[in-house]
């Protein structure tokens, strides 16, 4: 059952005026309806807004993925670089991830290289943009529509330069030039400009090929001079090669230039043309072969220079540190000389031997690792290596047949300079059998002579004998009647005068037996000259010996040099490891320790020593043994035994020996000659 609210039709909902939109339309409902008019004050509050969403976590996907992918990438780089056939793989797939393993590993540059290179082609191609912009258009000289520069910005209205500047905008044809010379001038320009050109680059490598042999021979016979003079080498081949590609660089655009006439309306059959051309071809063709033999030799010796100056780098730190630890050494000398121990230039060289051995195999195991990384990465297949090996077969043979060849160029100028020099060393040799004939045979007359000489002073020396023999006997026949009669007076003269002597000789050697530090004998030196009344040539003798200190100071004692001896000994045995020279504060600073952790043993020394002193103290005898002795004698009173082993004291000791050497000598020289009247009397 239907029903329709009685509201819809009544009149205050007919007549009521309304706003459109506050229609309201009439519900068909089987229910009853609630009359009630809609309020829109009485609505229900709107619910409160839902809270914001949270804040999405932080997200460190793309860090950790990063980290990820550059582990990753290390990872497969220690891979590609552990294993020849991923890097194979990855030269011909992807090549730059290999230069980027040959970057990282510093296979072909170093950082700083490639810094630079990077640097150099930023520049490169920033030079490269502006020079096509600013670089004009090039005009079309065959005729046909050259291609037009953009104009420039317009100029304002009134100026009086409009029609030049569109004329100089306007990029006209160039017109042939005019031809002046005939087809035989422009061929004969043509070979006398290629063979200059071709002489030029035989000229560069020459120059090249010569300096490339120079290098070669110095490093085979290698010396620092040598080394030193491949500079002047470097700069003139680089002088001559410069001169030469310009010279040829000249040539070849007049060579250029001389082609357009053969374009440009020469009068001349097309033959004659077509033969110039290709005489221009042939010549052209020649000349770059030339130009490729110059660049192989130029790259050997390009290689050559950034080898050798390794070696020179090398060499001059080695000599600079030699040279720091050897003032007087000197490389530029035939024989250089040094002074000093050579074990540390020994371990020096070692040092550096062992460095460059093991950079040796570094180089050997990387190159060998790239030899088989490419062997490996050829392609596989039993005909393609049977033809590979018949290749290498042949590259074997002919690299063998090469060597033969060499080898026997080098054995025959090895021949050559081998007979060379043989004839040059036996001309030596007759030169100096002749000279060593010459000298036999004066030595022969020499030695004739002197026996004629001796036989003649034989037979005169034998009669003077007889002669002189006659003369003693007679001389002695009277010289008996002359004894008897002085015999007398002279034995009671030279008893008295030895009487006196005696005395005097015993009062001046009791004199050194005082111990004052300076003793004066001037009294009994008086003593005995008087007793000697200037007849006695031996105590004449003496008395002229002592030196004129002793009349002036004194005579040092026995116990005073004693005394002087110990401390001698001290000072010796505080300086035993110091040289003459001297040393560095160290070697005294062990010098010093080594005395005091020394003990001297008790003077004592051999018996076979004792009974029969050597007249020279043995070289194997060391400081301490020297000192040994030497104190050994002294405490018996031989000072002459003690003052031979001090002299014989080397180095600093022996500075320290001299102090007291002196007064030893004067001393014992003093106590031997007054001894000698004593005991002549």
């Amino acid at each position: 059952m239907l029903r329709v609210a009685t509201y819809a039709f009544s009149v205050r909902s007919i007549l009521s005026r309304r706003h459109p939109i506050d229609c309201h339309v009439a519900s068909f409902t089987r229910f009853p309806i609630h009359n009630a008019i809609y309020n829109p004050r009485q609505r229900e509050a709107c619910p409160l807004p839902p809270p914001p969403p949270p804040k999405p976590p932080k997200d460190d996907s793309l860090l950790w993925g990063t980290v990820t992918i550059l582990v990753l990438a290390g990872a497969g780089i220690v891979t590609a670089k552990s294993s020849p056939e991923v890097r194979d793989w990855l030269t011909l797939y992807a090549p730059w991830v290999d230069d980027l393993i040959a970057i990282l590993y510093e296979e072909n540059m170093t950082y700083g290289e490639f810094t630079n290179k990077c640097i150099e082609d930023m520049q490169k191609y920033i030079d490269s943009f502006s020079e096509e912009k600013d670089k004009p258009k090039p005009c079309s000289l065959d005729g046909k529509k050259p291609k037009s520069i953009p104009a420039a910005p317009a100029a304002p209205k009134g100026s009086g330069d409009d029609d030049e500047e569109d004329d100089s905008l306007t990029c006209e044809p160039e017109p042939p030039p005019v031809v002046t010379q005939g087809i035989c001038d422009i061929e004969r320009c043509f070979k006398d400009l290629g063979q200059f050109v071709d002489n030029n680059y035989f000229s560069a490598k020459e120059a090249c090929r010569y300096y490339n042999g120079l290098v070669d021979e110095t490093m085979e016979d290698f010396s620092y001079i040598s080394l030193k003079k491949l500079h002047d080498a470097k700069r003139e081949r680089e002088d001559i090669v410069t001169e030469s590609l310009k010279n040829a660089c000249d040539a070849i655009n007049r060579l250029e230039e001389m082609t357009r006439y053969l374009d440009c309306g020469v009068q001349a059959s097309k033959d004659e043309i077509e033969n110039a051309k290709l005489l221009f071809r042939n010549y052209k063709t020649q000349y770059t072969a030339s130009r490729i033999q110059y660049e192989w030799e130029n790259d050997k010796a390009l290689a050559r220079d950034r080898q050798w100056q390794i070696v020179e780098s090398l060499v001059d730190k080695y000599t600079s540190e030699n040279l720091a630890l050897y003032s007087g050494l000197k490389y530029t000398d035939k024989r250089p000389h040094i002074q000093g121990d050579p074990d540390i230039l020994l371990y020096s060289t070692l040092r550096y031997v062992k460095k460059l051995d093991e950079e040796l195999k570094v180089a050997s195991a990387s190159f060998s690792d790239r030899v088989n990384r490419a062997y490996n990465g050829l392609p596989k297949g039993q005909q393609v290596e049977q033809n590979r090996k018949a290749q290498l077969t042949a590259a074997v043979a002919k690299r063998r047949a090469e060597v033969d060849k060499n080898f026997k160029d080098m054995a025959e100028r090895q021949k050559q300079r081998n007979d060379k020099l043989l004839k040059k060393l036996l001309q030596e040799q007759s030169a100096r059998h002749e000279a060593a004939l010459d000298e036999k045979l004066a030595e022969k007359e020499k030695e004739i002579s002197a026996k004629f000489k001796k036989m003649v002073t034989d037979k005169v020396r034998a009669e003077k004998n007889n002669f002189d023999n006659q003369l003693a006997d007679m001389s002695k026949k009277l010289a008996v009647v002359e004894d008897k009669l002085n015999a007398r007076l002279k034995v009671e003269r030279e008893t008295r005068r030895s009487q006196e002597l005696w005395a005097a000789a015993a009062s001046l050697l009791a004199a050194t037996k005082k111990g004052d530090p300076y003793i004066n004998v001037n009294k009994e030196l008086n003593a005995i000259e008087k007793a000697s009344e200037g007849q006695d040539k031996l105590v004449l003798t003496v008395l002229k010996s002592i030196p004129s200190s002793v009349r002036d100071k004194g005579l040092v004692p026995e116990s005073v040099l004693k005394e002087k001896y110990k401390e001698m000994e001290r000072i010796a045995m505080k300086v035993s490891l110091v040289e003459e020279d001297g040393g560095p504060m160290p070697v005294y600073i062990l010098s010093w320790l080594q005395s005091i952790l020394l003990f001297m043993k008790i003077p004592g020394i051999p018996q076979e020593e004792f009974e029969k002193p050597p007249k020279e103290p043995s070289k194997e005898l060391d400081t301490f043994d020297l000192l040994r002795r030497a104190r050994f004698w002294m405490e018996r009173g031989n000072l002459a035994i003690a003052l031979r082993y001090v002299n014989h004291l080397q180095g600093s000791r022996s500075c320290a020996g001299a102090c007291c050497c002196n007064g030893f000598a004067i001393h014992m020289n003093y106590t031997e000659n007054f001894s000698l009247p004593s005991d002549f009397i």
